[in-house]
């Protein structure tokens, strides 16, 4: 079990570790729930059509740089798969 505290504001400072395990990120939003004593937070899965483009292309943009490729390698790629198509 992990104990928070609650901030100014009425915020809720996530530890680390819960964090990283269930991929959390500043922005995502969740739905709350609760009985006489319990809290209950469900995170909000946003269909690929109502995120944002920056939002879709993260992960490539990551493993991109991870990769250490540059944008002329990246639009080389495009070219290839374009002409595949």
């Amino acid at each position: 079990m992990e104990k928070v505290k609650l901030l100014d504001k009425g915020v809720i400072e996530l530890p680390i570790k819960v964090r990283k395990k269930f991929r959390l990120e500043k922005g995502m939003e969740f739905d709350l729930f609760f009985d006489s004593e319990t809290i209950y937070l469900k995170r909000i899965f946003k269909s690929i059509k109502d995120k944002t483009f920056k939002e879709v292309s993260r992960p490539f943009r990551e493993m991109a740089k991870k990769e250490k490729l540059k944008a002329e390698d990246v639009a080389e790629e495009i070219k290839k798969y374009r002409k595949k198509g």
